[in-house]
């Protein structure tokens, strides 16, 4: 009987040591990514359908499907599409990473906090490791993340030279 008693407790205190070790878990499935040519205001498109998750480790990832990207013109995603991202070849692009200072965010108090995110983007078959500066917002529990950054299209091993050498990106995330 006592012996009984013993492994309850035990399994009591793991369950507990268990879950004050738990991860937080933040998810959205429809985060906002946008792009502006540099070299022309006019080409700019924007994808809402972005997956991304954030644990309060400072584990953040995003996902996309390339085709999601919606143009002004029909004509500027055909040639985004098929002339320069080969989206049927490269249908997504990819982002894993941390944020270096997760330290600094406290996910219970409300207020805006920079942050430094390391990681890799993978984007039409070619990963390259990346470092963004943002901003995590909480307010009444919800949290957004906010980045801005510029890809080099060559970077990439993408050709689209005839309009921009590299985009201004932006991500817009509510989980």
């Amino acid at each position: 009987m006592k012996m009984k008693k013993i492994f309850g407790l035990v399994v009591v205190v793991l369950l507990a040591s268990s879950s004050v070790n738990a991860q937080k878990i933040y998810g959205t499935r429809n985060g906002k990514i946008s792009f502006t040519a540099q070299k022309d205001e006019d080409v700019t498109a924007v994808n809402n359908e972005v997956v991304s998750r954030l644990s309060d480790k400072g584990e953040i990832s995003f996902s996309l499907l390339l085709k999601g990207f919606k143009f002004a013109y029909a004509e500027m995603q055909t040639h985004f599409n098929n002339d320069y991202l080969q989206s049927n070849q490269f249908p997504r692009a990819d982002f894993k990473g941390n944020i270096t200072n997760i330290k600094t965010v406290d996910f219970t108090k409300n207020g805006n906090y920079k942050v430094a995110v390391k990681g890799n983007l993978t984007l039409h078959g070619v990963t390259k490791p990346i470092t963004v500066n943002g901003i995590i917002s909480v307010k009444a529990g919800k949290l957004t993340a906010n980045a801005q950054f510029i890809i080099v299209m060559k970077d990439f091993n993408i050709d689209a030279a005839t309009v921009t050498n590299q985009v201004n990106a932006e991500i817009n995330c509510v989980y």
